[in-house]
């Protein structure tokens, strides 16, 4: 189960009232997550953009096959160019890393 600090949840009540403050305190990095409660229980999360999309990613990532997996790292390197071993590891080195931050 995921932990919440205090800051990062919010009944429903004020999360409907406040929902541009919400909505601040994501976009300024203050919280990463706000869980909203209803009836003291966690009922949903709300995340960043920018949050959501690297959560998808990542599951989308794990969730392949390594055939799939590195089809799709071929897909993302220029073909019009010839790369060293050296080049090809680091740059999926840092596809993964990307991934898993």
């Amino acid at each position: 189960m995921v932990a919440y600090k205090s800051n990062e949840m919010m009944s429903s009540t004020d999360v409907a009232k406040n929902f541009g403050a919400v909505l601040s305190k994501l976009a300024n990095h203050e919280v990463d997550k706000i869980c909203v409660l209803r009836n003291n229980k966690p009922e949903a999360v709300v995340l960043s953009a920018l949050e959501y999309e690297q959560l998808r990613d990542y599951r989308h990532w794990n969730t392949m096959s390594e055939k799939e997996y590195l089809q799709k790292s071929h897909e993302s390197i220029d073909s019009s160019r010839n790369y060293s071993i050296e080049e090809v590891d680091a740059y999926l080195e840092r596809i993964i890393d990307s991934y898993e931050s």
